[in-house]
């Protein structure tokens, strides 16, 4: 009778072995997951606990603005009345209510507690929890309280009087890297120029005579304006950092990236109302243009301003479209490249930052004119829904981007661990 054979030892490892890392490949495929840690939140790699968990130049960016904002305040407290800060301060929400001074106050103790915040969360010793509600309050403070419609009329400005360097830029574009439409579009632009500067001529340099001085004589005004649209963006920016990884984030970002199409559409209709408004400034039959609507140099006013919401239409969809993700083959040094993420989230979450910020005190502001003012602004300024809606969209982009990304280290996961399960394979043969 013939007694069966023992595997030689070097075999029954190799046997041994491979069911062992059956068995662990088993394990990991199982139900139970664990979250999953980037490099940065590692706590095995060596310096990853003394790291903030908010990038160092969201950081600084806070500890900046908020040591402007308290000097701005200090100084208004020290020398009420005399300068801009106090006229800038009276037209927002706290201001109408409590007066400059009082607001100047509130304005540098929540300055002060951002410089000590942001001081605390760059050495690391600050919760993810306390910093997201200090964000916030912040936010709320820098943001909603010391926001006012000057701050939206301030943006509309300056963007109508980019436009046409973003024009120009444009056609420039276009000329390089299309060579076929090369002549007809020198030659549309050449016959545009020429007769604009016939017909538009007087009427140009009277609205540029017009709208440079008071602008030079507002870069004050304007500069503090944007200064607390942006302490107030900052903090908001570094609570939904600090809030990132946690479950009601985590579901926030899966709702917003499921529904990111219908949410970007929502924002791109925001500046419509107001762009088309505009456009009637062009007709025999201006709205809201005053008795001075039919003035030439008003008209081109009136384009340039629509033409700044059409852009903004434009952009917003871009968050969903093709050339949001890939630079489009005409952009210089760019083309073909991935959008970095930040290039979107950082000017989309400023902007719907703005909206939301001069939605309450525009309202508020109008309320003394009756309900029919208030309701005429309502849709033709629509920040209620406008910046929250853009504020939604772009975390749908960013949860989109992540989910690429996360989606291509899968599958190179799977292809290196497909490969080495090869390599283990031949050397076990």
């Amino acid at each position: 009778m013939e007694h069966p054979v023992n595997p030689p030892p070097a075999e029954s490892s190799v046997r041994s072995h491979r069911s062992a890392r059956s068995a662990g490949l088993a394990r990991s495929a199982g139900p139970a997951r664990l979250p999953a840690f980037s490099q940065r939140d590692d706590p095995v790699r060596p310096g990853a606990r003394d790291r903030p968990p908010v990038p160092r130049p969201l950081l600084h960016s806070a500890l900046l603005t908020s040591v402007i904002a308290a000097a701005v305040g200090l100084l208004e407290l020290l020398l009420p009345g005399r300068g801009p800060i106090g006229e800038v301060l009276a037209e927002t929400l706290l201001g109408s209510i409590v007066g400059p001074v009082p607001t100047a106050f509130v304005l540098t103790l929540a300055a002060l507690l951002g410089v000590a915040t942001s001081l605390t969360a760059h050495a690391a010793v600050l919760p993810p929890a306390t910093l997201a509600w200090i964000g916030i309050v912040l936010g709320v403070l820098g943001g909603m309280a010391m926001g006012g419609m000057s701050t939206l009329a301030t943006a509309g400005y300056l963007l109508a009087l980019a436009m046409p360097l973003i024009v120009a830029l444009l056609v420039v574009q276009v000329i390089r890297r299309y060579p076929r439409a090369r002549l007809a579009v020198s030659a549309v632009t050449v016959l545009a120029l020429g007769a604009g500067a016939v017909l538009l001529g007087p009427a140009t340099r009277e609205l540029v005579g017009r709208l440079a001085p008071a602008l030079i004589a507002d870069l004050a005004p304007i500069g503090l304006s944007l200064l607390l649209v942006g302490l107030g963006a900052t903090w908001l920016g570094i609570a939904a950092v600090a809030l990132r990884g946690s479950v009601a984030a985590a579901r926030g970002t899966a709702w917003a990236t499921r529904h990111r199409i219908p949410l970007t559409v929502l924002a791109a209709c925001g500046p419509a109302p107001y762009a088309l408004l505009r456009l009637t400034w062009l007709t025999p039959w201006p709205l809201l243009g005053g008795e001075h609507a039919t003035d030439l140099s008003v008209r081109l006013q009136g384009l340039l301003l629509s033409s700044g919401g059409w852009l903004g239409i434009v952009l917003t969809l871009g968050l969903v479209l093709p050339w949001g993700e890939l630079f489009p083959r005409w952009m210089p040094v760019l083309a073909g490249r991935p959008v970095p993420v930040a290039a979107a989230a950082v000017p989309g979450g400023a902007v719907a930052a703005l909206l939301t910020f001069a939605a309450v005190p525009l309202l508020i502001g109008a309320a003394p004119q009756g309900p029919a003012t208030v309701l005429v602004l309502a849709l033709v300024f629509p920040c209620w829904f406008w910046g929250p809606a853009l504020g939604l969209a772009v975390w749908g982009y960013v949860g989109h981007r992540r989910s690429l990304s996360e989606d291509g280290s899968r599958t190179d996961d799977a292809s290196s661990d497909g490969a080495a399960s090869d390599v283990a394979g031949a050397v076990g043969a």
